[in-house]
């Protein structure tokens, strides 16, 4: 059950002076968000909640309420679904201007940078895949962004596709490596049915405006002995509890704060079994992890060390990756 909406914000934003070198010469920039605020839950509809975050970030609100029936934390007020597209299509997103402020970010600091670690990030997960679904197979994969996955999974023998809200990611991902993206809302998506051998999703569910419809959808498009692959912030875990409402997970994309037990109780209830989960392994720079920490100062160190750019392997405590299949039932 998904609850209504009604628009009831409107705000101007002034957009970044300049695009990024990698970016679209044409990529739109967000000069206009519309907000509307729930009348209740997005999983289970319920009105009883209570506020968890309220504060403004660059004179926008960001404000999370925690429903009162199934525990989940959602974004409310949030991007309309004109805006959220425009959002994740724009310059802004892709490389905020004001990147070394970290409290007041709308965006990723520089998701160019991130994507270093994200191309060396992808072994490992096809790694853990090969163990429930080898290639070759169908593979789609939801938030393609610069398509650094979808490539690699192609290189090790899948038939790959990918969707994307971004239509800037969608691009780049389509010039830097010759890929199909569509762009549009996995929720509305008109997937073939029964017919991927993998559907994955990195961090990207947060986004998802009707989680209840989105994995729906990824259910009928999977083959019976199919696998949905998904990694996703753990508010329960240690780092969510230390940060609380200064995670980085907590910004204007995230739609839906998830912790291990409301997106366990989200994939039951849309017919599938969790089958491997663990903390997410992956590669990161010391940069980006002081940056997602909100640690300014330990970056500041980093950057003049020479050392900001410096990728390693970690285990992330505060994110679940996990494998799922259809349920039996």
């Amino acid at each position: 059950m998904t609850a209504g909406n009604t628009a009831a914000i409107q705000q101007q934003i002034e957009p970044p002076s300049t695009a990024s070198p990698s970016a679209p010469a044409d990529a739109p920039s967000a000069e206009q968000w519309d907000f509307e605020q729930l009348s209740g839950c997005p999983v289970c509809g319920s009105a009883d909640a209570s506020t968890v975050v309220a504060r403004k970030v660059r004179g926008f609100p960001l404000e999370f309420s925690r429903c009162g029936n199934c525990s989940l934390i959602y974004q409310n007020p949030r991007l309309t679904r004109e805006s959220l597209s425009s959002y994740f299509s724009s310059n802004l997103f892709i490389q905020d201007p004001k990147g070394d402020n970290l409290d007041e970010l709308l965006g990723y600091s520089d998701y160019f940078d991130w994507d270093r670690s994200y191309k060396k990030t992808a072994q490992l997960r096809l790694a853990r895949l090969a163990r429930f679904k080898p290639p070759p197979g169908e593979l789609l994969e939801i938030g393609t962004a610069t398509g650094s996955f979808l490539n690699a999974a192609r290189s090790s023998g899948f038939r790959v596709r990918g969707l994307d809200l971004s239509a800037s990611f969608a691009e780049i991902a389509r010039k830097s490596h010759a890929l199909d993206i569509d762009v549009d809302y996995i929720e509305e998506a008109p997937l073939p049915e029964s017919h991927y051998d993998v559907v994955c999703n990195f961090g990207g569910i947060a986004c998802w405006r009707d989680p209840m419809r989105a994995l729906a959808n990824i259910r009928r498009c999977l083959k019976s002995d199919g696998v949905f692959v998904l990694n996703h912030f753990d508010v329960d875990s240690l780092p969510g509890k230390i940060l609380r409402d200064r995670h980085f997970e907590y910004n204007h994309g995230s739609l839906v704060i998830y912790s291990k037990k409301t997106m366990e109780r989200c994939l039951n209830q849309s017919g599938f079994d969790v089958v491997y989960s663990q903390n997410e392994r992956q590669y990161a720079s010391l940069g980006r992890i002081a940056g997602y920490l909100k640690q300014a100062r330990t970056l500041q160190l980093l950057r003049a060390l020479g050392l900001g750019n410096a990728i390693i392997p970690i285990i992330v405590p505060g994110t679940i990756f996990a494998i799922c299949r259809k349920s039996a039932s």
